[in-house]
Parts: C-alpha cells; sequence; structure tokens
C-alpha cells in the first residue's frame, strides 16, 4: 500500500468515527469532550458492521488520523447552530428535517464540520467522502439527499 492511499484510509477512517462519534453524542447526550475523548481513547466506537455469508461480523476501524477527527469533533462543536440551520435551509420542499434518520443527520454533520475544519480541501473531495460513507450505510435516496445537501452547504459556504 502506498503512503498516500495509507494515509487516504487513515482520512476516511477518520470520517467514519466522526459520523459515529456525532451520533453516539445525541444519543448518550454525553459532552462533546467526553464523547470525542472515549472515542480517541478507543473506549466508544471504532467498528464497523460487514455483512458476510455468516451473517454480521464486527471489524475494527484502523488506523484513523486522530486529529482529523479531534478537527471535525471540534468543527461541529463550535459551528452546531450554523450546521443545523443550514441542513434545514438546504433541504428541499419535499424533505422534512424532522423524518431524517439520525445517521443521515450525523453524516450531514460531520461533512459540514469538514468544510470549517478543513477549508483547503476541494468541495467534491469532502461531499464524495460522505457520500461514500452514507453508501455505507444506505442504498436508497439518502445518499442523493447527502450529496445534493452537502453541495448547497458548499456553495453557500464557499462563495
Amino acid at each position: 500500500m502506498t503512503t498516500t492511499s495509507h494515509s487516504k484510509i487513515k482520512f476516511t477512517n477518520a470520517r467514519l468515527l466522526a459520523v459515529q462519534a456525532l451520533y453516539a453524542h445525541v444519543v448518550s447526550d454525553e459532552s462533546w469532550d467526553k464523547v470525542t475523548s472515549r472515542f480517541l481513547l478507543g473506549e466508544m466506537g471504532g467498528e464497523v458492521i460487514l455483512e458476510t455469508g455468516r451473517g454480521e461480523e464486527y471489524m475494527p476501524i484502523e488506523g484513523a488520523d486522530a486529529d482529523l477527527f479531534a478537527r471535525l469533533m471540534k468543527a461541529a462543536e463550535t459551528n452546531a447552530d450554523t450546521i443545523e440551520r443550514a441542513i434545514r435551509d438546504s433541504l428541499s420542499d419535499t424533505i422534512q428535517y424532522d423524518r431524517l434518520e439520525l445517521t443521515v443527520l450525523c453524516i450531514l454533520r460531520a461533512g459540514m464540520a469538514e468544510f470549517f475544519a478543513n477549508p483547503e480541501l476541494d468541495t467534491p473531495i469532502i461531499i464524495n467522502e460522505y457520500v461514500d460513507i452514507a453508501r455505507s450505510f444506505f442504498e436508497g435516496p439518502e445518499t442523493k439527499i447527502i450529496n445534493a445537501v452537502l453541495d448547497r452547504f458548499a456553495k453557500i459556504i464557499r462563495s
């Protein structure tokens, strides 16, 4: 594996951990700092479920970039109100905020946080990363919703 592909995997894994941590923050009602610390210490999260011929297996997420993860969590916390307004404002008239699954919201929150945490990173890279994460959870219209909302947000935040 090349250094570049190894780095990409570390960044992708950090993004997935951020989605998991944002989810944990909502369901546990623990503080941002507590959830972030618990994930960094490996006390929470850090696994993915893989569908196999024998059923579901839990596999560890290895080699996540801790710096990117921490920056994403800090950006999500610092910009939480802006992110929530942006999600609501970026939805089409046919999609209701209150009907979105929590996982969809957490993917959107992490994606939007990345625009704040990595202002130098190209917009298509950010959007593609979170659409790919969405594909690991969903097979339906959720990926299109995530793509559209992040694209609308990018046009506002990057203009």
